[in-house]
This record gives C-alpha cells, structure tokens and sequence, in this order.
C-alpha cells in the first residue's frame, strides 16, 4: 500500500506529539504502527524529503560508498536510515557487490520487465540503391508465391473434409 507525502507526516507528527493514529485499513495495527516508526526515523534523519516517493536513483559510486560503511561495521538499518532507502535496499547491492563487485553495482540499475520480442533493427534512411530494391523486391515476389501456395494448400484441405452435422 502507497501512502502520500501527506499522509506520512500527518502520521509523523501525531506520533511525535503521542496522539492517537486511525489505521488506514488494510494491515493489522502493530504493523502499521511499524511503518509509523520507521517514517518517524527517515524524518528525523532527512526531514521532509526522506518521505518522498520519487527519491533520485543512485549511481554505483553511492551504492558503493554504502557499502563500505557496511563493511567498516556500521549496520544495515543506519546506513540505509541516514540515506533514505530501505535497509534490504541496502543488503541486496551488498549482496551484488559480493557477487560481481564494481561491474556488478554498475549494472545493477536495469529495471522492469524485459521486452517480448526483441527490437527490430533500425533501417538507414538514405535512400536505396538499385541492387538492394531489387533483392527487397525479389524477396517480396517470393514471399507472396509461398502465400498464394499456402492459401490454395489450405483451401484445398478444406474441401476435402466432410462437413460435420
């Protein structure tokens, strides 16, 4: 569940000032209450700007600076804390870096999806020679010979099949 900007600070202050919290529904109270918590820390350690969704994507050289505070012996929720990301965030580049080091952080910033079907490549756009509009028509002769032939094959399968009552 996403909440707003609003929404968190809102939570925040009446957390600070020990006033009571409504749950928004959907997950039980202490889990909630978690969330709460955790927001009053990012705030407390950011401000206002630790709340935000649209944080800005780090590059490898401040995931690995991360890192290294990790490795020198701070924990994982402080590291994390004190640059507003979440502290499994934190453990997976770790976990990258261990894997495949530097290279590994580098290439880390693909997301999403994969497409389904590979691009197709990109066709100049200078003008055609005389031997490649051939060869283009050509093929396109062929290609509508198999076609004619597939069609009267399918056809011809067909007429053949007794019709079903």
């Amino acid at each position: 569940m996403r909440f707003t900007k609003e929404f968190k600070l809102e939570c925040v202050r009446k957390y600070k000032a020990g006033e009571r919290i409504d749950d928004p529904g959907g997950c039980k109270h202490h889990t909630f209450m978690d969330l709460v918590r955790r927001w009053a820390r990012i705030y407390d350690a950011l401000g206002e700007f630790g709340l935000e969704h649209k944080k800005p994507k780090r590059d490898w050289k401040a995931k690995l600076e991360m890192i290294r505070r990790v490795e020198k012996g701070e924990s994982f929720r402080s590291v994390a804390l004190s640059n507003g990301i979440q502290a499994d965030l934190l453990s997976k580049w770790h976990k990258i870096y261990e894997e495949r080091g530097v290279d590994g952080l580098k290439s880390s910033g693909k997301r999403g999806r994969p497409p389904k079907m590979p691009n197709k490549p990109k066709q100049a756009n200078g003008p055609k020679t005389v031997d490649e509009l051939e060869r283009e028509n050509e093929e396109l002769r062929a290609e509508n010979e198999y076609l004619k032939k597939l069609s009267a094959l399918v056809q011809g399968r067909k007429g053949r099949q007794p019709k079903k009552k």
